[in-house]
């Protein structure tokens, strides 16, 4: 650690140049600790991303709009159509180890706890604040990597938006094809009643992003060509001999938003958000010819036995819909203001649909459907104390439900051919109660205390899982509690103009999902059956960082950080002994258990250069060096690196302007991450891998009236080829119209 810590402190031992002061830290946050405060005087780590700065930039999921962020890993996996894309901190990977708030409304899914991109549209909101480190001294569950805080745009006088755009290939196979995109949004604001109302729909052809492999080519005898061999992740030759078809989707996103402002200091909103999102599939494609020339679909080995057939190209489809309302008011009652929120996120569908004993003719498939819906409530109370200090305190109380079955199809092609009961289910309900409290204790005019605890009471209950079949079970479970006690403390350092010291350190805790408690399911293509635990406790982190920001000379600053995170009772998904027999096939059991820790640590860098009003350079660089420390199955595995954690990552950019043109260029590097926990898959550009890539997107914007800007894009400049899991996209343009009155 004393390597970091040396580092961090020579980047910020460079004095400050003349009266420079950090102009652009004015941004107001109210995340970091639940009141407005400047980023500049915020306790921890934080970042804004404003609506001006997302608009120089093509972002056509929300999530990109944080990849320019250090510390933070966009994990968007192939592109626009990704269903699994998440946004993970300081190597805390996974879903739920973030959490995502709309306007302090939590967002992650009830079921699963998943990040939900799909429909974002960055157009919908003023600014983006992030939070940085373990945040469960206010914000409860999932924020042990850090916080998201989405906040909505509210008109300040009548406005109309109106935006359309195309985007296909660039010399790529694997672009994004047929993009199109449109947008339309009106506010107003009438006395003391403010109106907002918006709609997006985007849609595309996608590109082949899922590849077809077999463990062996065909026979010379067959006759059949056009299988290339390749790889597995581990090293093991497979043969490439196609893929399921162009990836395509829609989604669609619409917002209305009503406030009453009865006076400067009170008011009461109303908003609704609905994000919706469909993936499909186009035909297959097959690169194997028989000796007439003709496509095949099916071949055998040596042994007569069926290698692929043409169950092996189809894919299925999925699509979710999210409504999310939220009743938000402020009061000032003296000098205590108040804060009230209500909110329900209800995830109307959440399904998608895999064949089983299909053709490309159609056949019979299965749809797995896991609806769910999250309550929240908070109450919050914040009053000055002796002028210079603050204290800030309430109750918080969430309730998620959610029930998952797999029905039998018909027909695999069509999601509403349910031919029967539920052959898969599970559900039930967790509840958690909360209360908070935390300091702002001026001990200098130049030095600031923070203080927070909270306490969450976590409580699982009707809980139920089971599947028909051979070696059938159905069972119930009984309720089940755990209490979190989650400190924080921070300490804010000005000792000069343009020089910010800071130190914070807290614990945080993720409850584990309802689908790891209660879902109990079966993969027939890897026979495995993945086993509900209700016995799982939530995981728990130990997290501090230090850091500071130093301005330069004029124009210029830098910003580094070193933070460390310990994780215990982490929850891993386990083999167990024993196998279960079904349709006389032997199935492996797995379970999510609690029995792993890890520690992460590394440095955040920052550098930014103005020079004057019309460029901007910058860069970042992140370093996390991860590891797991515990895991009782199997001890082999202490030492290795975390999944989805990359050791390197850096970006540069420039955003210029020159009168009515303006461009905004960056590049992104990730590094290698792991996807297994033994480390194991370690070749790269092969389907399955996770390789290291660098990536560059441009986007070039013309003012060609006061109302109308018109603007061309391209991402992945360079064409580079990489996986993510998936074919990651290839070079694409987009070119747009915006109109604004």
């Amino acid at each position: 650690m004393r390597k970091y810590l040396v580092l961090l402190g020579v980047l910020l031992a460079f004095p400050a140049y003349g009266e420079e002061k950090a102009a652009d830290l004015d941004e107001i946050v109210v995340t970091a600790t639940r009141t407005e405060k400047s980023v500049g005087d915020a306790p921890g780590s934080v970042s804004v991303v404003t609506a001006a700065e997302m608009k120089k930039r093509n972002i056509q999921s929300l999530d990109e709009a944080l990849n320019l962020l250090p510390g933070v890993l966009d994990n968007r996996i192939k592109g626009l159509m990704g269903t699994t894309s998440t946004v993970t901190f300081r190597g805390l990977s996974g879903a739920g180890r973030s959490l995502l708030l709309l306007d302090g409304m939590p967002l992650n899914s009830a079921y699963s706890a998943s990040q939900p991109w799909g429909g974002l549209y960055a157009r919908n909101f003023s600014q983006i604040e992030v939070v940085r480190g373990p945040s469960s001294s206010l914000y409860g569950g999932n924020a042990m990597g850090g916080v998201i805080n989405f906040m909505s745009h509210m008109p300040e006088k009548r406005e109309f938006t109106l935006s359309g755009g195309y985007g296909d290939r660039l010399g790529s196979d694997t672009g994004l094809a047929n993009l199109w995109s449109t947008y339309a949004s009106y506010g107003d604001k009438i006395g003391k009643l403010r109106l907002y109302t918006a709609f997006g729909y985007r849609t595309t052809r996608g590109y082949p992003t899922a590849l077809v492999t077999a463990s062996s080519a065909p026979t010379a005898a067959s006759g059949i060509t056009g299988a290339t061999r390749t790889f597995s992740t581990t090293g093991a030759t497979r043969y490439l001999v196609g893929d399921t078809g162009d990836n395509g989707w829609w989604d669609y996103s619409a917002a209305v938003r009503v406030q009453y402002d009865i006076s400067e200091t009170d008011n009461v909103r109303f908003s609704w958000l609905r994000t919706a999102n469909k993936y499909s599939y186009e035909d297959p494609h097959t690169y194997l010819r028989n000796a007439a020339g003709q496509p095949v679909y099916t071949f055998t080995n040596s042994s007569g036995r069926a290698v692929v057939t043409e169950s092996t190209f189809i894919n299925g489809e999925g699509s979710n819909i999210i409504d999310t309302y939220v009743i938000h008011a402020e009061a000032l009652f003296g000098t205590v203001k108040g804060k009230f929120l209500f909110g329900i996120n209800d995830e109307i569908e959440n399904w998608y649909t895999t064949p089983s004993s299909a053709t490309l003719a159609g056949g019979r498939g299965n749809k797995s459907d896991s609806p769910g819906r999250t309550y929240y409530t908070d109450l919050q109370l914040s009053l000055p104390v002796m002028e210079k200090h603050i204290l800030t305190g309430g109750f918080t109380f969430r309730y998620d439900t959610a029930d998952s079955n797999n029905f039998p199809l018909n027909d695999y092609r069509d999601p509403d051919s349910v031919s029967g009961a539920s052959t898969q289910w599970g559900g039930g309900t967790t509840q958690t109660y909360s209360a908070y409290l935390q300091g702002e204790i001026a001990l200098l005019d130049s030095l600031t205390l923070y203080a927070g605890l909270r306490n969450d009471f976590w409580v699982s209950n009707n809980g139920y899982a089971g599947f028909t079949g051979t070696g059938a079970t159905s069972e119930t479970y009984p309720e089940k509690t755990k209490n979190s006690v989650n400190p924080k403390g921070a300490v804010v350092w000005k000792p000069l103009d343009g020089t910010t010291l800071r130190v914070s350190g807290g614990k945080a805790f993720r409850a584990p999902p309802l689908n790891q408690l209660y879902r109990t399911w079966i993969s027939s293509g890897t026979q495995t059956i993945y086993n509900s635990n209700p016995d799982l406790d939530p995981e728990t982190v130990l997290g501090w960082d230090i850091g500071g920001e130093q301005a330069l000379w004029k124009g210029a600053k830098i910003k580094a950080t070193f933070f460390e995170n310990y994780l215990s009772h982490m929850i891993y998904n386990v083999t167990i002994a024993g196998t279960t027999t079904i349709d006389g096939k032997e199935y492996k059991n797995k379970k999510y258990t609690n029995v792993g820790g890890a520690e992460t640590r590394g440095v955040e860098l920052e550098l930014e250069q103005k020079m004057g009003d019309n460029l901007r350079l910058f860069a970042g660089y992140t370093y996390t060096d991860s590891e797991i420390t515990e895991y009782d199955p199997d001890p082999t595995l202490v030492g290795k690196q975390l999944t989805q954690v990359p050791r390197n990552m850096f970006f540069v950019g420039a955003d210029a302007s020159w009168g009515p043109a303006s461009l905004f260029a960056s590049g992104r590097y990730v590094g290698k991450r792991h996807n297994s926990d033994d480390n194991s898959d370690t070749v790269n550009k092969v389907y399955g891998s996770y390789d290291p890539y660098f990536v560059v997107d441009m986007k070039v914007s013309y003012k060609v009236t006061d109302w109308a800007t018109a603007s061309f894009s391209v991402n992945n400049l360079l064409d580079r080829e990489y996986y993510t899991y998936y074919v990651s996209p290839g070079r694409s343009f987009f070119a747009n119209l915006d109109l604004k009155f």
